[in-house]
C-alpha cells in the first residue's frame, strides 16, 4: 500500500500479536476445512442453491451523479491539488474504492454498476450503446479484459515506486478513465460489465449480498448467463472469471507475501525491485490460476473461490479500513487526518482476520460441494466425494497460506 498510509496496513505486523499461538491458528484452519466438507458431505446430498432473479439495486442509481463529481474532484485534486500526505486522492483510490467496494458490495449487491461514473460518462456522452464495432450475437462475453486490467490496478498498487503520491495517481485515475471509455466506445456500453475491473470486482463480491438475493448464498449458484466450462465457446468465458478471481486474491497473496523479510531480503541482494516485483506477481496470480483450473479438472469451482477471496481481502486489509478510510475522508474535507487517532487493539484485529478467512473458506467448501453434486447427475456419493478431495486439499493449502502471510513478517 502507499508508504503514507499506516503501518498497520497489512494487518498486525507479527504472530506475537495473535491470541492464539500460529501453528495453533493453521491446525484450527486445516479443520475447519476439513470438518466443512465433512457436514457437507453427509448432510448436503442433494444440491440446494438454486440460482434466482436478483432483487433490483434501481435506487442507487440516484447516485450516479455525486459520485461522478466526486470522481471528477479526486482526480482533479491528485492532478492539481496539494503534494504529499495531505492529499486524498490515495486514500480515495486504495482504501475506499480498492477495499471498501467489497464490504459495500457484499451488503448492498453490485452497487458499482449502479454508481460507475465511467457508464455515467458514456451515457452524458451520447456515445452510440451497442458500440461502433459490437461482439457479435452469441460471442461469448469473457471476463478476461477485466482481468487484464485489474492485474495493471494490483500492479501499479503494490509495485510501481511513488504509487501513493498524487500526480501518479491522478494520471492512473485518468488513463484508466479514459481507456474505459474509448472502449465502451468500440464495443458499447456492455464492455463495461466485463471490462472494467472495478464493476466486475463489485458484481462478484455482491453475489454474497442477502439483500440482493433471496436465498443465501444463491449468487452463488451459477445462472443461465454464466459460462459451463464444458460448453465449447464458453469455455473461454469460464477461463476468464477464474483469471479475473485469480488476480484478485493471488495480488492480496503477494502484497503479504512481499512484505516478509524473505521476500525483501532477496529483491534486496537481487536488485530490480521493479522487475522481481512484476514478475513475483504474474507469477502467483498465473499460479493460483492453473492450481485452480488443474485441481479442479472438469468441475468449474470459480465461483466457489469468490468468498474465499473477499474474507481474504478484508482480513488482509482490515486495520487499513478501519484506520485510514477515516483518514481520508478527513483529507477530504480539508482536515488533519491526524484527528482520527484510533489504534485497533492488534488481538483483537487478528481475531477477526482469522474469523473472516476460515468463514470464506467454509462458504467456500459449500459451495464448491454444491456445484459438485449438481454436476455428478447419478453418480455415486462416494465418487463425488472422491472427485472433491484434490479440491478440499487446495483449499487446505489456501487457507494455511492465507494465515501464514497474514501473521508471519
Amino acid at each position: 500500500m502507499t508508504p503514507s498510509m499506516s503501518p498497520l496496513a497489512h494487518g498486525v505486523g507479527s504472530d506475537a500479536g495473535l491470541p492464539l499461538p500460529l501453528d495453533l491458528v493453521l491446525q484450527a484452519g486445516a479443520a475447519t476445512v476439513v470438518l466443512s466438507f465433512l457436514i457437507a458431505a453427509f448432510w448436503w446430498r442433494t444440491p440446494r442453491l438454486k440460482p434466482s432473479p436478483p432483487r433490483e439495486s434501481g435506487r442507487l442509481a440516484v447516485l450516479r451523479y455525486p459520485v461522478l463529481l466526486l470522481a471528477l474532484y479526486i482526480t482533479g485534486l491528485a492532478l492539481a491539488g496539494p503534494r504529499g500526505t495531505t492529499n486524498p486522492a490515495a486514500h480515495a483510490l486504495f482504501v475506499w474504492l480498492w477495499v471498501g467496494l467489497i464490504p459495500i458490495s457484499i451488503v448492498f449487491g453490485p452497487v458499482w454498476r449502479a454508481v460507475n461514473p465511467l457508464r455515467t460518462i458514456f451515457t452524458l456522452l451520447g456515445l452510440p450503446r451497442h458500440g461502433l464495432r459490437p461482439l457479435a450475437p452469441g460471442r461469448p462475453r469473457s471476463s478476461w479484459p477485466a482481468a487484464a486490467f485489474l492485474l495493471v490496478f494490483v500492479w501499479f498498487e503494490l509495485v510501481v515506486p511513488h504509487h501513493g503520491d498524487p500526480v501518479p495517481v491522478g494520471l492512473f485515475l485518468l488513463l484508466y478513465g479514459l481507456s474505459q471509455v474509448l472502449l465502451a466506445l468500440l464495443r458499447g456500453e456492455e464492455w463495461f460489465a466485463r471490462g472494467d475491473c472495478f464493476e466486475v470486482y463489485s458484481e462478484l463480491a455482491g453475489r454474497l449480498s442477502p439483500l440482493r438475493h433471496r436465498q443465501p448464498l444463491s449468487g452463488l449458484a451459477p445462472a443461465s448467463r454464466d459460462p459451463a466450462p464444458t460448453s465449447g465457446g464458453s469455455a473461454l468465458a469460464s477461463a476468464g472469471l477464474a483469471g479475473f478471481v485469480a488476480v484478485w486474491w493471488g495480488s492480496t497473496v503477494f502484497d503479504s507475501a512481499s512484505a516478509s523479510p524473505v521476500w525483501t531480503g532477496f529483491v534486496d541482494r537481487a536488485g530490480a525491485p521493479l522487475f522481481w516485483g512484476s514478475a513475483g506477481l504474474v507469477l502467483l496470480c498465473g499460479l493460483v490460476f492453473l492450481g485452480v483450473r488443474w485441481t479442479a479438472g472438469r468441475l468449474d469451482v470459480t465461483l466457489s473461490l469468490i468468498p474465499i477471496a473477499a474474507g481474504y481481502t478484508l482480513a488482509h486489509y482490515l486495520s487499513l479500513l478501519i484506520v485510514e478510510a477515516p483518514r481520508g475522508f478527513l483529507l477530504l474535507l480539508g482536515q488533519p487526518a491526524g484527528r482520527w487517532d484510533v489504534s485497533p487493539s492488534p488481538a483483537m484485529v487478528a481475531g477477526v482476520q482469522i474469523t473472516l478467512i476460515l468463514i470464506g473458506h467454509m462458504l467456500g467448501v459449500i459451495v464448491a460441494h454444491d456445484r459438485a453434486l449438481a454436476e455428478a447427475g447419478p453418480k455415486p456419493a462416494m465418487a463425488v466425494l472422491a472427485d472433491e478431495l484434490p479440491l478440499v486439499l487446495l483449499m487446505i493449502g489456501f487457507t494455511w497460506a492465507g494465515l501464514f502471510l497474514l501473521f508471519v513478517r
